[in-house]
């Protein structure tokens, strides 16, 4: 009997993947579990299905507990970030096999994890736990600026702040003291550099699969700016693709091996003089489109796969790459009024777009990840990933009117600035 804690709206597919699940799966979700389906569509494909608000609310732990003692759980299993401790205290409270805490942990908080590649010699940012606003003057005092600061257990940029400068520091500090800001307890250095991630299969501590991307923009500027959230997989033919593996064996090696099959991800940035710096890693798939594309292109739909794996059943895993590539864009909310939203893709290596956005509806800009206006996937043939990104973002620059547009990404960051020349020319003519 399993009990698998779910975010993701993946709940329809679960039966794929668990023939026996009206048998076998206890399923506690939020309603973001559920898609498009009805729940009671759902419910009859599992032995018990049940909705909660938030997968963090207090006292949950207990009602799982119970839960699992009511039908007798031998295993726990989880889908998302923020399920990956929460499923790892059961196990250690009721004695079941899997990720234990101290795992779970280092995968977590970002502190744990870079200390322990920081140890392995594998190249982090500097950072400082923080536990008063005097910490943070103190780091910026070490590492300059710019500085970021989080919380250790965050997760997709949520709450992560950026200081330019020292009168962003003071203003921050003061906000702080004051109680009119959530405190940090994580500050970084700024890594100025292009943005890669490596998203695939793990097993025991041991790389299965490795599918190197290149991103234009990380997460933050998404939430900060109006980005698009872009990616784009690269191919074995350049050079880079054979570093990031690399660099992602190593990554995995160092961390707590988690056991059986289970998706990873580590991103990394690439800095002018050359090194790869790791921004982070996690043992979970990557969120946007990426498990959608890499099921596309590499055979293996990476929530099913940690998800057997978690269950014990890591030899009915199954990965059939079919040679493909693939990219995607999420075209987030700009702070003003939508004006023009194209219905439809010109792009000749386009696979699908869905424009969701109201035009004349007037924008917040986005305070998270998730949301957009429209959404592009495209096929990529060429031997340059970022050229065939910046077409899409250039078409979409050109295509969408914004009115009284106050978020937009600052100069000095937009891909188009900071590609190779050759990669700008190359981006004309795909």
């Amino acid at each position: 009997m399993f009990l698998l804690l779910n975010n993701k709206p993946i709940l329809h597919r679960v039966p794929e993947w668990f023939p026996q699940a009206r048998q076998e799966l206890i399923v506690v979700s939020t309603r973001s579990g559920l898609g498009t389906s009805a729940f009671p569509e759902l419910a009859r494909g599992f032995r018990h299905l049940h909705l909660v608000s938030s997968l963090d609310r207090p006292g949950l732990e207990e009602d799982l507990v119970a839960l699992c003692r009511r039908f007798g759980v031998r295993r726990v299993l989880s889908t998302g970030e923020r399920e990956v401790l929460p499923a790892a205290t059961l196990r250690e409270r009721l004695g079941l096999p899997g990720q234990d805490v101290a795992c779970a942990t280092a995968y977590r908080d970002k502190y744990t994890m870079k200390s322990l590649l920081t140890e392995a010699g594998i190249p982090v940012a500097p950072m400082r736990r923080l536990a008063s606003p005097a910490d943070l003057d103190a780091f910026a005092d070490e590492a300059g600026f710019p500085l970021v600061v989080k919380s250790r257990l965050s997760g997709g940029s949520n709450g992560t702040r950026v200081l330019w400068d020292g009168d962003a520091l003071t203003a921050f500090t003061d906000d702080w003291a004051a109680g009119r800001t959530a405190a940090p307890d994580l500050a970084e250095a700024w890594v100025e550099g292009d943005f890669y991630h490596i998203n695939g299969l793990m097993r025991d501590g041991r790389i299965l699969l490795a599918q190197p991307s290149y991103q234009p923009y990380s997460d933050w500027f998404s939430v900060a700016y109006d980005a698009p959230g872009m990616s784009g997989m690269m191919p074995d033919e350049d050079p880079m693709s054979a570093r990031l593996r690399d660099t992602a064996a190593k990554v995995v090696a160092t961390m707590p091996a988690v056991p059986g099959v289970c998706a990873f991800q580590v991103e990394f940035f690439h800095t002018p003089d050359d090194r790869l710096v790791v921004c982070e890693t996690a043992c979970r798939a990557g969120g946007s489109r990426m498990v959608e594309t890499h099921e596309d292109t590499l055979g293996v739909h990476l929530h099913g796969a940690s998800l057997l794996g978690q269950a014990g059943r890591s030899d009915q895993v199954t990965i059939r790459p079919t040679g493909r590539r693939q990219g995607y864009a999420r075209f987030p909310s700009a702070h003003g009024v939508l004006r023009h939203l194209p219905r439809r893709s010109p792009l000749p290596q386009t696979l699908l777009y869905t424009a969701t956005g109201e035009e004349g509806r007037h924008y917040d800009p986005a305070t998270s990840l998730g949301s957009s206006v429209a959404e592009i996937v495209v096929s990529l043939t060429g031997p340059d990933t970022a050229a065939e990104l910046l077409a899409v973002e250039t078409w979409w620059e050109s295509a969408v009117v914004w009115q009284d547009r106050r978020n937009p990404v600052p100069d000095r960051f937009k891909s188009v600035h900071r590609v190779r020349p050759d990669t700008r020319e190359r981006a004309l003519h795909v």
